[in-house]
């Protein structure tokens, strides 16, 4: 459509000087008749009336807007708007994706330094609980020993006041004997 707008602003700013360039080839016909490095060259023209040398009267009614097509084949004007407006929503998508995917891998790396920091930590943890553990046993283990000893200890305890209540028995069968015996003797 444009461009047959062009064609017809050309076509007539182009009308003035066709036929001034006519008027020249009248008298350059004249002159070339005699001259030997005249050649004659004719032109086509494309519409009919230029050829006869009849001018077509300017059109003044240049349409400002596109005509709508004429032909059913043709593509509609808003078909293409709604088509460009897809490819730039599809572009803008593309785009959020990608901004997306960054995000996700900033996200996924701060993530996994957590995770690495989360790890030495229970790495930590689990070798002071294990040394506790070990403690634990050492201090339980001492506490079984010592356990033990006073068990021993007690049952030595216990047969030594078995000693000793079987000494405190003979001490009172000597002293009852030695009281009986000196009222026996004094008579």
């Amino acid at each position: 459509m444009e461009v047959e707008e062009i064609y017809k602003h050309q076509e007539v700013k182009m009308q003035a000087p066709a036929f001034k360039d006519k008027k020249r080839r009248i008298s350059a016909k004249n002159q070339g008749a005699h001259d030997p490095d005249y050649e004659n060259i004719t032109l086509s023209f494309r519409n009919q009336d230029h050829a006869k040398g009849g001018h077509s009267q300017p059109t003044s009614q240049v349409p400002a807007q596109g005509r709508p097509p004429s032909d059913s084949t043709q593509v509609p004007r808003w078909l293409y708007r709604a088509i460009l407006s897809l490819y730039i929503l599809l572009a803008l998508a593309f785009v959020l994706c990608i901004i997306l995917s960054a995000f996700i891998m900033m996200k996924n790396a701060e993530m996994s330094k957590q995770l690495l920091g989360f790890k030495t930590e229970l790495w930590n943890v689990s070798n002071s609980m294990q040394a506790c553990e070990e403690r634990q046993n050492e201090v339980w283990e001492s506490v079984q020993s010592s356990i033990i000893m006073v068990r021993s200890k007690v049952e030595k305890l216990e047969t030594q006041l078995a000693g000793i209540g079987k000494v405190d028995i003979k001490v009172q069968k000597i002293l009852e004997l030695l009281q009986t015996k000196p009222q026996s003797s004094p008579q």
